[in-house]
């Protein structure tokens, strides 16, 4: 009988061994079945603000690996410098404003817009005038003071393209000068050193719509400024379509969250980014509400291809796009054309960048 006790003994080893090697085997092949991530490099401005923190979400939450991306962010200063890193392939893709752009295509890169930062049709940069000064048009701006962030700021970018257009030349018709921040913008107005200010629609809505001085203003839109831009370059982009379709998706389930949760968003990242620890989360969240209006979810370029692009993602039945959806593979499944070109309703044919001879005499340096 002493026997049966040791027999028992070895059957439960015997038994053991065989379940760790199920559960082992199990293991492996869940391990196996795990989609293999694709390192991108995304070129950001310095320093991340609550106003610009999708991607940094996207990273601490771990959206990025849902897409079988894995995210890594090179910050540099400026969007210039961001524009230089991907050109220089220190980063995939680059979030930069479209003189950058097409300063680059002009020294002959070839580099293509992915995604449109903005709405189409959402001004995102402005001139506001004093009425006084009697500006009420565009043309009216012949002969005045333009107060502007800087020489190589978006401020003075978006004027001289409308100023272009309504046949007033910058150089020679206005006089620009460089105020450096919205505080001094308010100060120069009040004491009538400028006749208008180079503005955006952040400033608009939260300091000039609530003054006694907004009244007295002529806002004029800068329609013709397209608004910030992901850019990479094109032997990339033709030789990384599907991760493209995918980078893509990803910044649309982000940007979605971002917009739809700013309470949440911004929790996130007191939590979890640490340069973000210390702000003040009303403020934070408010400055979301804020850029709402000015922040796109399909990255088009077009009204017409924006509501195409939100029907198939309706009829995907995955707005937040946690799978690829037949939304995101339409980025370059139809319409492929010559040179790797996007289809028509891809958000890089709308920005295709012009070549120099599309370019204004007085475009800034990046």
């Amino acid at each position: 009988m002493a026997e049966l006790p040791r027999a028992a003994a070895r059957l439960a080893l015997v038994m053991l061994a065989i379940g760790l090697g199920a559960i082992a085997s199990i293991l492996g092949g869940h391990a196996a079945a795990q989609p293999k991530l694709t390192k991108v490099t995304v070129g950001l401005p310095t320093p991340v603000t609550a106003g610009t923190m999708w991607f940094d979400l996207a990273k601490v939450e771990g959206w990025d690996k849902e897409f079988g991306i894995d995210l890594n962010i090179e910050r540099a200063t400026g969007s210039g410098a961001v524009t230089a890193l991907v050109v220089g392939g220190g980063a995939d893709v680059g979030g930069g404003v479209p003189d950058a752009l097409m300063n680059a295509v002009a020294q002959g890169q070839d580099l293509v817009a992915i995604w449109k930062l903005q709405p189409p049709g959402a001004p995102v940069f402005w001139v506001l005038a004093r009425k006084d000064a009697g500006v009420t048009t565009w043309k009216d701006l012949k002969g005045k003071k333009i107060g502007i962030l800087g020489p190589a700021s978006a401020t003075k970018y978006s004027t001289d393209l409308m100023l272009f257009a309504n046949g007033v030349d910058p150089a020679k018709d206005v006089e620009y000068v460089n105020l450096g921040g919205v505080g001094a913008y308010v100060e120069a107005l009040k004491a009538k050193r400028v006749d208008a200010v180079g503005s955006w629609h952040d400033p608009n809505e939260t300091v000039f719509k609530p003054s006694p001085l907004w009244p007295e203003l002529t806002a004029l839109p800068a329609t013709l400024y397209q608004g910030d831009v992901y850019l990479a370059r094109r032997d990339w982009v033709t030789k990384n379509k599907d991760l493209v379709v995918n980078f893509n998706a990803l910044l649309m389930r982000t940007m979605n969250y971002f917009l739809d949760n700013p309470e949440k968003a911004v929790d996130l990242a007191k939590a979890k980014i640490p340069e973000l620890a210390t702000v003040d989360r009303d403020k934070s969240i408010q400055t979301i509400a804020v850029l709402r209006p000015t922040r796109s979810r399909t990255g088009q370029t077009s009204r017409v291809a924006s509501a195409r692009r939100i029907h198939r993602m309706n009829a995907s039945r995955s707005p937040t796009l946690s799978r690829r959806s037949r939304c995101s593979g339409t980025f370059f499944r139809r319409g492929e054309s010559r040179r790797g070109a996007a289809p028509p309703d891809h958000p890089a044919r709308g920005l295709r960048p012009p070549g120099p001879r599309a370019l204004a005499p007085s475009v800034p340096a990046a």
